[in-house]
């Protein structure tokens, strides 16, 4: 039983298989043509479990993100690597919505989980701040469809972002969260989140560089 409620944990942290930081929930947003960035981030599970995931991410075509996320659990438990592609289908704009789809699939070195997935993400300017969803479909080791939703709420605070955010998996139990961001130099951003996944604490710490 620990086994299973580990690995929900750790498949609820990568739910969308890897959104931008420190977001659980993916967004709509991509990188400008020829932009790269690197994200990485520790982070302990709701089980307690600690894990290290590493996430280049490239954009070699307008409106177009691959990303390569390495994620594993420190104890020498789970071990996955997930290859995505974001395509963002709509361009941004002020006091409007934009849309993007992703797809992916995720390889087990150890552990079991989601094997693919499909999700339609969309990013609302709401003039004070953002609105962000994410209807996810993924397959688990089974074969079965385990489907998610999750919404955000992200406000900047002069050079701080805030967000808050929730998700909702089946077989997992609900996530509730919250999270900060901020720039320490040009290209050089810190963040972390903190959340509950059934009464139990959850939280990251994570750096991303971009060039």
């Amino acid at each position: 039983m620990k086994k299973i409620i580990s690995l929900l944990a750790f498949s609820l942290l990568s739910l969308s298989a890897h959104a931008g930081r420190p977001l659980s929930v993916d967004d709509a947003n991509v990188n400008d043509k020829g932009v790269a960035h690197v994200e990485t981030f520790w982070s302990r599970a709701a089980d307690g479990s600690r894990s290290l995931t590493i996430a280049p991410t490239y954009s070699p075509l307008p409106g177009l993100d691959l990303i390569l996320a390495d994620s594993r659990t420190l104890s020498g438990g789970a071990h996955s690597q997930t290859l995505q592609a974001k395509m963002q289908v709509t361009a941004p704009k002020d006091n409007g919505c934009h849309f993007a789809w992703v797809v992916g699939a995720t390889q087990w070195q150890k552990g079991e989980g989601q094997k693919s997935f499909v999700s339609a993400n969309s990013s609302c300017d709401m003039g004070v701040g953002a609105l962000h969803a994410s209807v996810v479909s993924s397959r688990d080791a089974a074969g079965r469809d385990t489907p998610s939703l999750g919404m955000a709420w992200e406000q900047s605070f002069g050079a701080w972002t805030g967000h808050i955010e929730s998700i909702a998996q089946r077989a997992a139990k609900p996530m509730v969260g919250i999270g900060a961001r901020t720039d320490v130099m040009p290209g050089f951003q810190l963040d972390g989140t903190w959340g509950r996944v059934g009464g139990k604490a959850m939280f990251s710490l994570g750096t991303k560089i971009t060039f």
